[in-house]
């Protein structure tokens, strides 16, 4: 009997936790950039499906998102968000940095320091796909 109740709390435990990852995005602070080394698909792109692809922002180029579609690496390097590689005075670090108005807000709500820092780093190192 001791032997069948371990075995039925390890299986809750064991199905608990297998629904917790760590991969789990919920806030941009989830989001950290290393110092170099900035990956689109492993840091860029996820902060900009929690923070910017939200329905009605930046999930598809529009007239009232000023044509910026944050879905893709393809739409991050449009001429108004990066439109060349180590253009630290892009629309996209204009942003992030509070430099230039977006939706009324100066700067991009919820963002850390490190991914204003991460997404500066990777415009960077060239904005690539990888």
């Amino acid at each position: 009997m001791k032997i069948c109740r371990r075995y039925i709390l390890v299986c809750a435990v064991l199905i608990i936790y297998s629904g917790c990852s760590s991969a789990d995005i919920t806030s941009p602070a989830d989001v950290v950039f290393p110092a170099t080394g900035v990956s689109f698909r492993s840091h860029v792109e996820p902060l900009f499906t929690i923070s910017c692809n939200v329905q009605g922002c930046h999930d598809a180029a529009r007239a009232d998102n000023y044509q910026v579609d944050l879905t893709s690496w393809v739409g991050s390097r449009a001429t108004n968000v990066v439109n060349q590689p180590g253009d630290t005075n892009c629309g996209l670090i204009r942003v992030v940095f509070g430099r230039q108005i977006h939706r009324g807000y100066v700067g991009v709500p919820g963002l850390t320091e490190n991914n204003r820092q991460g997404l500066k780093q990777w415009v960077i190192e060239g904005a690539q796909n990888n």
